[in-house]
């Protein structure tokens, strides 16, 4: 009697156990789903929104205006419109995906090869962003410590082959991370649930993708900047311990139209430097974010 009762308990209690293991993977395959909740929707869509609209009247502004007076075409300017157009490029291919993601969760219905261009857009913004704030900081390394060399760098037709060179390598290097990406399906234990479709690392074509990455567009990139900056303020910090004697009434006019200069070229090397903070940013967490998925596979 105790056995059969014994039994029929352990039958009971593994029926049990089937039904809220099925119960728990239905919650699961159907969670991925829904939406998020809309006190976090809405304020993020505003935010996305406003980013959305203001980078691409500012970045088109920034491209007309450059374009359109000739006075402006200087290798500066010339930097700042290559940043402007991969602005614009991570804006349209980065930002609407995502506020759509944010309404139907894992949802993803653009298809496999805007999936693709997408990341491919992204990773070659990330890539230009940077090689171009590093030529950058180059271009001002040279012009600052050695200025009899500068002559030569600075020339219009020579910064526009450095930013076509630029981008050339920024889309050759992105080939290999993009066609990594694919629309990955979890199909559903249960028959009432919906497959979730994400766009994210399908196969693994290079190891160490995101190591190698990080290296060459992150780690060397800010470690270059960083010593040529260093370089610049000790150039800098010696020519002012040299220029010991009071200045006339015309050194001191030079000297507060280099300081306007030098201010607006401050402003410049600070949005270069949020440039380069908010891609690497980016280009971190689209890589980690891929990463982490194909860990938990």
């Amino acid at each position: 009697m105790n056995g059969g009762s014994d039994g029929d308990i352990l039958e009971q209690n593994d029926t049990d156990y089937v039904y809220n293991d099925s119960v728990f993977a239905s919650e699961v395959n159907a969670e991925p789903l829904n939406r998020h909740p809309l006190y976090i929707v809405l304020p993020i869509t505003v935010i996305y929104g406003t980013i959305f609209l203001t980078g691409i009247i500012g970045n088109i502004s920034t491209c007309v205006v450059i374009a359109r007076n000739k006075h402006m075409h200087t290798a500066t300017n010339y930097y700042l419109f290559s940043l402007a157009i991969s602005d614009l490029l991570l804006l349209l291919s980065g930002l609407p995906p995502e506020m759509y993601d944010m309404w139907r969760k894992h949802s993803y219905v653009f298809g496999e090869t805007f999936c693709i261009l997408q990341s491919f857009a992204a990773e070659t913004s990330a890539n230009a962003t940077v090689l171009t704030i590093t030529a950058f900081t180059v271009e001002r390394y040279v012009a600052i410590c050695h200025p009899f060399q500068s002559h030569t760098l600075s020339k219009l037709s020579r910064a526009v082959k450095f930013v076509v060179a630029i981008w050339l390598l920024a889309l050759c290097l992105a080939i290999p991370q993009a066609i990594q990406y694919g629309i990955v399906v979890h199909e559903p234990s249960s028959s009432s649930s919906i497959p979730a479709t994400y766009c994210t690392i399908k196969k693994i074509l290079i190891q160490n993708a995101f190591v190698i990455s990080t290296c060459v567009f992150f780690v060397t990139p800010m470690t270059v900047i960083t010593v040529l900056y260093i370089l610049i303020g000790v150039k800098l910090r010696r020519s002012r311990l040299i220029s010991v004697k009071r200045p006339s009434v015309n050194e001191r006019n030079m000297d507060v139209s280099r300081h306007r200069g030098s201010s607006s070229q401050s402003h410049v090397i600070k949005m270069l430097g949020e440039s380069f903070h908010i891609s690497s940013e980016l280009k971190f967490t689209s890589n980690a974010n891929g990463e982490t998925y194909m860990n938990r596979e």
